[in-house]
């Protein structure tokens, strides 16, 4: 790990907090802090600050942090935006060594304002203290009862202490995140609104909760990570830990200007770039913060499944069916019950009902709620199953029965369990979940959950196969790029790679198009070279099936009057022999902003973004992860010679692009290779038909006469560069 993370323990185990902007009126932002904290049995000292008042809600108030006289751990700032700075400034020489700033009026609403929120960030990196907003909700350790926080979430609810932490970039879904959890009586560790991140960011809060004891499980908001290597790093130490992240991404956006070069760049828009990410280091991602709380609710409770297997029982038949199809279509399955447990259920049910997997105990449960009971003590360990489902519908009259024999026979069963009951009372959820049995409303809903709880037991393995890994750094946004053709490009790939291309002639002009047919097999295809020019089939580019000289040269010709016309920067006319596709894939290299170089692999050819099929990750790679994400396509067996087609090397092929991703990684010159089409041949073989590059600019005293620099002008910017091409 490369990434240096703030400690956050002062700001939430602090001894002494001061609160400016105390008011006696526990409603107010400047009052709910104190009025939480005491109602809740804060133990350390609070001194509010107000200059107006001796006393505020019981306590001596003082007109400064500076005359309080006793040392302040941390200072919570509820002042106009104007009065921020100085109230900092002053806590800082009287020794306060962590600030929550919930003011508002900084970065998100005035470029005065985002001057303001810079400085104060600077001022507390200098005197190393830590600052948490300033525009944020704030943030709680339940465990030692600090509330920094003015959300409104604390009004109705006595805190729970338990293993769930969060962490938000925004302080309104915080809250009502907190609502969620303490109706469902699920237990906190930790809470924190990020707000603005002038000093703590997302990354930091998460590595915290990756090193705090009393958390378990992580959940996130995020809109946007600045950071992108140190939140890999503190997503990477928490997964580590055992502690999974369930997180929240929102704000998808339109992929940048220079991404309309290349089908890579609209493939590789900033939320499949994200999502990339989070599958790679084994982040899940939901949807919603009632997912969020579901799957949190299965993981805290229930141990995992060991394996896809489930057993289903119900008292419908139909919901047993639903529950099987879910399942199914989730990943998992519906085995019989073996045959020691088909025996037991049989003893234990009545004549008319058969011990099948799902297990529908019928409606009969009404008339005898001993069924149910002898049913689940007859299921005992069922061996061949790694998890249960149980389906209940109302039965309020004897829910008292059902749930006693559910607590009786699963509770300490150590194999996980899921609730469906539709209409359960609220005494009967709560004393399932007190006994660590979660409760969903719907089908859908536990589904999901066991469905994202599975995704956690692979998490741990992807984080562990990647630790150590030597990421390499993102660069900064270049202003321009450089587009270069198809013939340029083939230089780079072809020094650093084995991967093959057409036989091939380069020409400029017609009468060296004529040489063409005595040195290449026919058909040939003939190409436009020109960086101005990245999508030659849209614009008359490219022809194919040349096979005569007259055709050839008038093609030739035809393509030249077109450069000349349109004034493009003309590198010449490639006339190629044409391969027997069989089939096609984009390969694309790219530079995330954020997160560092990526590679891209897809179903290629003109389809690609019609109907797309494509994996990313990013580098360095190695050629093992290339081929799981080439056999992760859903296209994977058209290349492995699927009924009787074309069967390429797939192994090799990813060996050759691991090996050009990483030489790609280490060039920061070049913002992003595209090779698209790369054609499985009939014979077997991978031929790349079609190549882009896009490269940073090249300085003006490169560049001859406005030319294009020469194929092999990449050593001077390589060498300007390379001091940031790895952390």
């Amino acid at each position: 790990m490369s990434s240096t993370f703030k400690n956050l323990d002062v700001l939430l185990n602090p001894r002494s907090i001061a609160v400016v902007g105390a008011s006696s009126n526990p409603m107010k932002i400047g009052g709910r802090p104190i009025a939480y904290m005491k109602k809740q049995g804060y133990a350390g000292d609070i001194y509010p600050i107000n200059p107006k008042a001796g006393i505020v809600q019981g306590l001596q108030a003082y007109p400064s942090i500076s005359a309080i006289g006793a040392p302040v751990d941390l200072a919570i700032v509820a002042a106009a935006a104007a009065a921020v700075e100085d109230i900092v400034r002053e806590g800082i020489a009287a020794g306060v060594k962590a600030f929550v700033v919930f003011s508002s009026g900084f970065g998100e609403y005035s470029p005065e304002g985002n001057a303001i929120q810079a400085r104060l960030g600077q001022m507390c990196d200098d005197a190393g203290v830590l600052l948490l907003g300033p525009n944020c909700l704030g943030a709680i350790n339940i465990r030692n009862r600090v509330i920094a926080s003015f959300t409104t979430a604390m009004e109705d609810h006595d805190l729970i202490e338990g293993g769930f932490g969060f962490v938000s970039q925004s302080g309104a879904l915080g809250a009502y995140w907190l609502d969620m959890v303490f109706q469902r009586g699920i237990g906190v560790s930790s809470w924190i609104a990020t707000g603005n991140e002038a000093g703590i960011d997302v990354s930091d809060a998460i590595h915290h909760l990756a090193n705090d004891p009393d958390t378990r499980l992580i959940g996130c908001y995020i809109e946007d990570i600045k950071d992108g290597p140190a939140f890999r790093d503190a997503a990477l130490a928490a997964i580590l830990a055992g502690k999974p992240i369930v997180l929240i991404k929102s704000g998808r956006s339109r992929t940048g200007a220079a991404a309309a070069a290349s089908h890579t760049g609209a493939l590789a828009g900033e939320d499949a770039r994200y999502q990339a990410l989070f599958d790679q280091i084994g982040v899940v991602r939901v949807n919603s913060l009632s997912e969020m709380v579901a799957v949190a609710r299965l993981i805290l409770m229930q141990p995992p499944a060991r394996g896809p297997n489930v057993g289903v029982i119900s008292v419908s038949g139909g919901a047993g069916v639903m529950l099987a199809d879910d399942l199914d279509e989730a990943g998992f399955a519906v085995p019989p019950f073996d045959a020691d447990t088909r025996t037991r259920l049989n003893d234990a049910l009545p004549g008319f009902v058969s011990a099948n997997n799902p297990l529908d105990v019928t409606g009969s449960v009404a008339g005898d709620s001993g069924i149910f009971s002898r049913v689940l003590d007859a299921l005992g360990s069922a061996p061949d199953h790694d998890s249960f489902v149980l389906f209940i519908g109302l039965m309020v009259s004897i829910s008292k029965d059902l749930s006693d024999s559910l607590v009786r026979a699963f509770a300490s069963r150590g194999k996980q369990v899921a609730v469906v009951w539709i209409g359960a009372p609220v005494e009967v959820v709560q004393e399932l979940e007190a006994h660590g049995l979660p409760v969903f409303a719907d089908i859908p809903e536990a589904v999901q959950a066991m469905k994202t709880a599975r995704q956690f037991s692979a998490a741990r393995e992807k984080a562990q196969q990647l630790d150590g890994t030597r990421w390499y750094a993102p660069l900064p946004v270049a202003d321009t790029l450089e587009t270069r053709s198809e013939i340029r490009a083939q230089d780079f790939i072809r020094t650093h790679s084995d991967l093959a291309f057409p036989e091939q002639l380069l020409v400029r002009t017609v009468d060296e198009a004529a040489a063409a047919l005595t040195t290449l097999s026919t058909p040939l295809v003939v190409k436009l070279q020109s960086p101005d020019m990245p999508h030659k089939s849209d614009h008359g580019g490219v022809r194919l099936g040349i096979s005569d000289p007259d055709m050839l040269k008038s093609t030739v010709q035809e393509m030249l009057e077109i450069a000349d016309r349109t004034r493009l920067r003309l590198d010449g006319i490639l006339v190629q022999e044409m391969s027997p596709v069989a089939q096609e894939l984009i390969v694309g290299f790219k530079r995330d902003p954020v997160f560092g170089p990526l590679l891209l692999i897809g179903r290629g050819g003109v389809e690609v973004e019609l109907r797309p099929d494509s994996k990313m990750a990013y580098l360095p790679l190695t050629g093992g992860a290339v081929l799981s994400m080439l056999r992760g396509l859903a296209t994977a067996p058209l290349f492995e010679g699927y009924r009787g087609g074309a069967k390429g090397d797939l192994k090799a092929l990813a060996q050759t692009l691991a090996d050009l991703g990483n030489a790609f990684a280490a060039d920061p010159t070049i913002e992003e290779i595209e090779i698209n089409p790369l054609a499985l041949t009939r014979d077997g073989r991978f031929v790349a038909l079609d190549a882009l590059s896009l490269h940073r600019p090249v300085p003006a005293e490169k560049a001859q006469g406005g030319e294009t620099p020469p194929l092999d002008a990449q050593d001077t910017e390589r060498q300007k560069l390379s001091s940031l091409q790895e952390l």
